[in-house]
């Protein structure tokens, strides 16, 4: 395991501190060490206490020792000397690295190794980077003979237990080997990320209440942990294991495949050998704050009733239990009476919360220290993006495993086949990777792959999963076109292997984005040639409002580049609301709410923390997507146009953002235009029926009102119509943005610009702003000036201008002088920003 570097220092040797990191980072990226000094203290964090953990948890000390060292009373009376109390309990070792000449050998530190030779400071040496590598030379020099100790813990009696180094090892391994080309391989360590939890209530139904994992560590109890395969389970366990050893309890880990009788104490007497190096079964067994993380029971090779008695064993031997169970186990836990007790809980995957957080330790692996602010965020949404993409309202299953997968291919570019797009040799990626788990040779690889595409084909047809006797007719009709197969072997692997499922008797495909795949491979292979593909493609376009057919349609772009995909697309974005014009948001269109936008209250600029905001903005998405029901028919034509033109325009947008390299210019032009036009009259048609609706939606908001006893009449219609006015403003700004992400892309943006410049009108100018905010991610302080001239006597579309800019500095790092500017320019007050930009923490 890496070590922990402590730096103490002056602040008015900054420089040399940053030289030191420089210095060491073949030892950091080599996970070596890891470096840690007070200007890693975020802003709002109790700079006293990150401090004092980090010294304690430190296992290398190192002063700069200089003039400003020397007279910084925070450096030598606590940091030095709680340096030395850990180095004379044996937890640390120290170096003094002489930066500046000063009087320092009486120094109650001197007597600890002192760099480089000789003690030349650095600032003296004639070529300063050979100080530092002579000082770097010792300092490995010393590390590789010194005996760190292992992880230890505390026990009543005083005597500490070391883990060995086995167990060490798999408490950071990932089972699947991660690495980037910038850090190399990577540890648990190094990117877990708490996962949310929620629990099941008194009817043994799921409740609302989300919780994090953590709270298991601070309630004593029994918990059932459910979760599906690859869910992170294991992964939890660890992380809860050494949890657990920092609260200063004692933690056993068992894996119930292993477990063959119900006597509790032969089992974990067989792992306290393999996890701690001298601590006896009858040490362990008399420690009071024991706990039994127990792995895996779905498998364990128990029959019901001894499973019934070995939990009722482990129940009255530990006050602290964890179980983990697949999720289809958690519905039959039920029948065994010993988990009544026992609280019962299901792992979540991760949503857009969960996934910033895993995307940011990613994108800062080896890089932590040097890259930016504005560097960071920029990589992190843009890598967010391509995996929400892939994810996509769980055709993926959002689990920790699938989306490393996808960030360790898409670092190190892995395509697995030219014809497919980007996102298309993801999903592929993702198959074969199964097929790898599977054992599926090289050489059958072909064959299954056309199984699946055939399978999906029959299921498509049959609305739904395949009984016996249609999977019998099914295989039965595919020996007569193709060579035969073993349908038994060949079902039983897929299902084993979690790419197949059957439940009730029915084989499905256990995952959508397996489906949609295989469906669109086979609809891109068979349009040309087939007659009923081009029937069924006709009703996928029709259905296009369905989800199952909108998702179908882009996974035929991964598959085919034939021009047919791009005219059956076209001709339905052009088709949808096709009696209306395309919204323009002339200010003549919109002065009904010019006087409602003046009396609104001036924007302002307000005091937001960046990490903050955009914690906020993950939280506010997890929750529209928990309550979010998906979209399956529609009745009504209105609704299902709606709902169409919004899934065309991302379909769109997929398809230029997949393909911009091999797509035509006019080709791009052409499908950008269509889908943005379709989303433009869609809003024309909003506009239109909600100013000609004006009267009956104010009357029912008044309606409303009038149960709110202190508002006088002339209050309620004066109400009523601000709320009418308010909700048209933010369903024109809603829509604007939701055309800019849909059809938007980084790659094309001289396309956008070009029809911006064709059709010169405030929907266009809108609509190309926000994609540069949200796929450049930059703000470019010419670009919003020339945006804000053009919409200058346009008040509606100005203020929906301020708001994208003020949401853009909210989620990503802009500079002051920057903010100021465009305070001036837009005419947006800033509070306190100065202070929030400068506050900076620590010592002097």
């Amino acid at each position: 395991m890496s070590k922990k570097v402590f730096i103490s220092y002056s602040h008015k040797d900054e420089a040399y501190k940053d030289s030191l990191e420089e210095h060491l980072s073949l030892l950091k990226n080599n996970n070596i060490i890891s470096v840690w000094h007070d200007r890693k203290i975020s802003a709002g964090d109790d700079w006293k206490e990150q401090l004092d953990e980090n010294l304690e948890s430190a296992d290398i000390v190192i002063f700069l020792v200089s003039s400003s060292f020397l007279a910084s009373k925070y450096c030598t009376d606590i940091e030095v000397r709680k340096a030395i109390k850990k180095h004379e309990e044996g937890s640390a070792i120290i170096f003094s690295i002489i930066v500046r000449p000063c009087d320092w050998e009486g120094g109650n530190f001197s007597r600890f190794q002192s760099l480089p030779k000789n003690l030349k400071p650095i600032s003296t040496w004639k070529n300063k980077d050979s100080g530092w590598v002579d000082a770097i030379n010792g300092l490995k020099e010393s590390i590789q003979k010194y005996n760190f100790p292992s992880a230890v813990i505390s026990e009543p009696s005083k005597k500490n237990f070391k883990l060995t180094d086995e167990q060490l090892k798999w408490l950071v391994d990932t089972d699947v080997d991660f690495s980037t080309r910038k850090y190399g391989k990577i540890n648990l360590d190094d990117i877990y990320v708490v996962p949310d939890i929620y629990f099941k209530d008194e009817a043994n139904k799921e409740s609302d209440d989300i919780e994090c994992l953590n709270l298991i560590l601070n309630e004593k109890n029994y918990f059932l942990l459910s979760g599906e395969e690859q869910q992170g389970k294991t992964s939890s366990l660890k992380y809860l294991f050494k949890e657990f050893l920092k609260k200063g309890l004692l933690p056993i880990y068992v894996d119930a495949k292993n477990i063959s009788n119900s006597d509790p104490n032969s089992f974990v007497n067989k792992e306290l050998s393999k996890q701690y190096s001298n601590l006896s079964f009858d040490e362990f067994d008399v420690f009071l704050d024991k706990v039994l993380l127990l792995d895996n029971f779905s498998s364990i090779g128990l029959n019901e009733k001894f499973q019934n008695v070995f939990i009722e064993s482990i129940s009255k031997k530990y006050d602290w239990v964890v179980v983990t169970c697949d999720s289809s186990f958690s519905y039959i836990s039920s029948e065994l009476p010993a988990f009544s007790k026992y609280r019962e809980a299901k792992i979540l995957g991760f949503g857009n919360s969960k996934r910033e957080i895993l995307v940011k330790k990613w994108v800062s692996l080896g890089v932590e220290e040097s890259i930016s602010d504005i560097d960071l965020y920029s990589e992190i949404d843009g890598l967010k993006n391509q995996i929400n993409i892939v994810i996509k309202k769980n055709i993926v299953p959002p689990k920790p495993i699938y989306i490393l997968i996808m960030m360790q291919m898409l670092d190190a570019n892995t395509q697995r086949s030219l014809e497919l797009t980007s996102y298309g040799h993801c999903y592929q990626y993702l198959i074969y990777q199964a097929f790898e788990k599977a054992k599926i040779d090289a050489r059958n690889q072909e064959k299954y792959l056309n199984v699946l595409t055939e399978l999906s084909w029959a299921i498509f047809k049959n609305k739904g999963g395949l009984n016996e006797f249609k999977l019998n007719y099914f295989f039965n009709d595919y020996g007569g076109k193709y060579l035969s197969v073993d349908k038994n072997d060949v079902i039983e692997k897929l299902i084993c292997n979690s790419i197949l499922t059957r439940n009730n008797g029915v084989v499905d495909f256990k995952y959508p984005y397996i489906y949609y795949f295989f469906m669109g491979k086979k609809i891109a292979e068979g349009f040309l040639e087939c007659e009923d593909v081009k029937y069924e493609v006709d009703y996928l376009l029709e259905n296009l409002y369905k989800e199952d057919c909108a998702n179908i349609l882009i996974f035929i772009t991964h598959h085919t580049k034939n021009s047919w995909v791009l005219t059956k697309i076209n001709e339905v974005l052009m088709n949808l609301f096709q009696d209306q014009p395309r919204a323009v948001l002339r200010k003549d269109q919109l002065l009904f709410m010019d006087s409602f936008v003046r009396l609104i209250p001036e924007l302002v600029l307000e005091k937001r923390e960046i990490q903050k905001e955009r914690d906020k903005h993950n939280k506010r998405l997890d929750e529209i997507e928990r309550k979010k029901e998906s979209v399956h028919d529609y009745s009504v034509d209105l609704l299902s146009n709606v709902t169409k033109t919004f899934r065309g325009m991302e379909i769109a947008g997929q398809i230029i953002r997949n393909r911009h390299a091999t797509m035509t210019r006019e080709s791009i032009a052409n499908l950008a235009d269509n889908g943005i036009s379709a989303g433009l009259r869609f809003l024309e048609f909003f506009i239109n029926i909600s100013d000609s609706s004006k009267k009956e939606i104010i009357d029912i908001i008044e309606k409303h009102l009038e149960e709110h006893p202190t508002l006088s009449s002339k209050k309620i219609i004066d109400y009523a119509e601000k709320i009418y006015l308010h909700l048209t403003y933010d369903v024109i700004s809603a829509v604007v943005r939701k055309i800019a992400s849909s059809v938007g892309s980084r790659e094309a943006v001289e396309i956008y610009n070009a029809l911006e410049e064709k059709e010169k009108t405030p929907a266009f100018i809108l609509i190309n702003q926000s994609i540069e905010f949200q796929f450049e991610r930059i703000l470019n302080i010419d670009s919003v000036r020339s945006t804000a001239e053009k919409l200058k006597n346009n008040p509606v579309c100005l203020r929906i201008l301020k708001e994208m800019v003020i949401q853009h500095i909210y989620m990503f790092p802009v500079e002051y002088k920057k903010k100021q500017q465009l305070s001036e320019l837009l005419k947006i007050s800033v509070q306190d920003q100065r202070l929030m930009d400068q506050k900076k923490l620590g010592k002097g």
